[in-house]
């Protein structure tokens, strides 16, 4: 069987599945290691694909038939989306979007997944701050 194949089913299970989960435990969205596995499993892929079909071997199959033009602009919406969504989070926790940017632009997915863990451990560490300051403030 055809590892591409297998690997395009696989992963279009677990985004199934990873959003039914998060649509009925939004608390799991706040964990880092989430996206973190995600980036993990799909920077492996990307560099399988890198050496299979060289640092280019995207371009052919993003343009041309009207397909693969629209999978390019769904893509780069849905980036774009992300990137909007995420500003008030990521300017409230101190986080300067824009050196993300061009990371975000050259890799997609994994850069994007890289700012995305890194916003989530600062939120994570924050909360854990708080309730620690809470806590220390109801026990006196």
């Amino acid at each position: 069987m055809d590892l591409t194949v297998v690997a395009s089913a696989s992963a279009a299970i677990v985004a199934v599945a990873a959003f039914v989960v998060i649509a009925v435990r939004p608390t799991a969205t706040n964990r880092w290691q989430t996206p973190g596995a995600l980036l993990v499993v799909f920077t492996g892929w990307t560099i399988y694909s890198i050496v299979d079909g060289g640092p280019f071997g995207f371009l052919p199959q993003h343009v041309g038939a009207a397909w693969e033009s629209q999978i390019t602009m769904d893509l780069l919406i849905l980036g774009g989306a992300a990137w909007f969504a995420l500003q008030p989070r990521l300017r409230a926790a101190g986080i300067n979007p824009l050196p993300w940017l061009p990371l975000i632009l050259a890799t997609g997915s994994i850069g994007m997944l890289l700012m995305i863990v890194r916003l989530f451990r600062i939120e994570a560490t924050a909360s854990r701050a708080g309730s620690d300051r809470h806590h220390h403030l109801v026990s006196e």
